[in-house]
């Protein structure tokens, strides 16, 4: 089956093999957030982008698998609503932007333009973004071959840019 990303609350997840990662992508909360499991192939070890809403569904998600760590890409209520649950029921290390990490309710580390995260033995590379919020990272894999796979949070939405113009903690983008 053709790999499209289209999903929507409630629906199956989107799986995408690539090298060395397996995505899985599924839509949660009343806002239809986006959050991505990544599986590095070589030793199943897993990463949760957004822990955005909907703890019960992403802990569904993630099974009985494990969780080694969170990322949440920038520090708007809807992409980290489920984040407290998932690290107190999974043990998963919580990571997000430095300027972002204070008005997130778990964060274990934080990270700036530049530094890497790993799942297992993939790297993600972090990129800061300035606008949606001080803090918004955008995580960069790079496949082996050269293929580039980029999660942005509300940096980009479907069809254009996301919503740069108001950056404080309670905005509405």
């Amino acid at each position: 089956m053709t790999y499209t990303g289209d999903v929507s609350r409630g629906s199956a997840p989107a799986v995408r093999e690539l090298a060395g990662l397996t995505m899985t992508k599924v839509s949660v909360g009343e806002m239809d957030n986006n959050a991505y499991l990544l599986r590095c192939t070589a030793d199943g070890s897993r990463l949760l982008i957004d822990a955005a809403n909907d703890a019960s569904t992403l802990l569904g998600l993630i099974g009985d698998g494990g969780l080694a760590t969170v990322v949440t890409t920038h520090r708007h209520w809807d992409h980290h609503g489920a984040l407290a649950d998932v690290v107190q029921a999974t043990g998963a290390r919580s990571v997000a932007g430095a300027d972002d990490a204070a008005e997130i309710p778990v964060v274990h580390d934080t990270v700036r333009d530049g530094d890497t995260i790993t799942v297992g033995d993939c790297t993600l590379e972090v990129i800061h973004v300035v606008g949606h919020t001080p803090g918004s990272i955008v995580l960069l894999y790079r496949e082996p071959g050269g293929i580039a796979h980029l999660w942005t949070g509300d940096s980009l939405f479907p069809g254009g840019v996301g919503n740069t113009r108001r950056t404080r903690s309670g905005s509405r983008h």
